[in-house]
């Protein structure tokens, strides 16, 4: 009976597919190979112990690979016990997995202590090494050591020094030569007639603009000469450090839109002259405040070239409701015809608050809803 029902289903039924009627094995399965238990212990620890998703921990499991928890439960332990949250243990372990295996005495004891001399707060210190843990992998003696020693040298204090490293927006800055790398551009800005304090504000909170390499740098100082920014002032360093930032397409960009508005390229020169920063606002932003100057106000690029510092102020925050405001003064003759609008949006919060809300406010009183953006 049961032959001829074997033969029924061979005819019905491909052999590959009756796979269940054999007797089930009892082998045990092989063992499972270590290096595997190894690495999903590694992901299964960087999810529940460290806070990583799954797939940034399967992604760090390929650089790392624990074999047990001690090793990284003592970092772990170090970390907080120095102020880390869990959102910067995470962010630390996702960017080095490889800092898990440190030794926390060793190798990062003394570069979280180095940190604190130079003026770092434990709060600062812990963001910082979130965003960039690198730094922890640096040599101390070797590297970090010797670029703060010329820092140190070149800005006289710590607290310049902290303030470098923080406007770097990462640890780069102690990464390299720093004497090799910055040192001549330096002498550059020396050689045109900078001064030595702006020279220190640049390194200070500019950093990043002293990374190009030295003839493209040297470019760049030659090019503010040209459009004649005395080398003496502030606006000098402030305009190195917008153009370093910015590529070709982006200023060409930039620049046509001051020509769509009419604007001759002495205009466009002395706008930036005047204040660099004009230049380093969005695209968006630039063609809106043209707009609304050239426009609305129907000045002419000469009058606003004077004035390029107002093309960085909010429309929406600060020019409009001013100016509206103002409207509604003139308008009911509580003000003259002759009030300058540009020193008007030059005035801090307090002072326009002062001298034209609470002033006429028993007069105007919709002047307060209308500057809110209500009306």
């Amino acid at each position: 009976m049961f032959c001829l029902l074997r033969r029924r289903l061979s005819s019905v039924i491909d052999p590959s597919q009756i796979q269940f009627l054999r007797p089930i094995s009892t082998t045990p399965p092989p063992p499972q190979n270590p290096s595997d238990q190894s690495s999903t212990f590694t992901v299964s620890y960087l999810v529940n112990s460290c806070g990583l998703s799954p797939e940034s921990a399967l992604s760090a499991s390929k650089k790392v690979v624990f074999k047990s928890p001690s090793k990284p439960d003592l970092v772990l332990l170090f970390l907080r016990n120095h102020g880390f949250s869990n959102t910067q243990i995470a962010n630390l372990a996702t960017k080095r997995p490889s800092l898990l295996l440190a030794k926390p005495e060793l190798t990062l004891l003394p570069k979280l202590k180095f940190l604190e001399e130079v003026g770092f707060s434990d709060g600062e210190i812990a963001d910082f090494l979130s965003k960039d843990p690198t730094f922890l992998c640096r040599s101390l003696e070797r590297k970090i050591k010797p670029s703060y020693d010329y820092l140190k040298s070149l800005l006289g204090t710590n607290g310049k020094v902290a303030a470098a490293i923080k406007s770097s927006r990462s640890s780069w800055i102690l990464h390299f030569d720093l004497e090799r790398i910055i040192g001549y551009k330096v002498e550059i800005l020396r050689n045109h007639g900078v001064p030595e304090d702006n020279i220190v504000k640049l390194v200070t909170a500019k950093t990043r603009s002293l990374g190009n390499n030295n003839d493209r740098f040297e470019e760049l100082v030659r090019n503010v000469r040209k459009i004649g920014i005395d080398p003496s002032s502030t606006q000098f360093v402030k305009a190195i450090y917008i153009f370093s930032g910015m590529n070709k397409k982006t200023m060409d960009s930039k620049l046509r839109i001051f020509r769509s508005y009419g604007w001759s390229e002495d205009e466009i020169v002395s706008a930036i002259r005047n204040q660099p920063l004009c230049i380093d606002v969005s695209e968006e932003k630039l063609e809106k405040g043209l707009d609304f100057f050239m426009n609305k106000l129907k000045w002419e690029p000469f009058e606003l070239a004077k004035y390029s510092n107002l093309l960085g102020l909010s429309l929406r925050k600060r020019i409009i409701p001013r100016w509206m405001v103002i409207q509604c003064l003139l308008s009911k003759c509580l003000i003259k015809d002759a009030i300058s609008i540009s020193r008007v949006l030059k005035l801090t919060e307090a002072m326009f608050l002062q001298k034209f809300l609470v002033k006429y406010k028993s007069k105007a009183p919709e002047i307060l809803k209308l500057y809110q953006g209500k009306l």
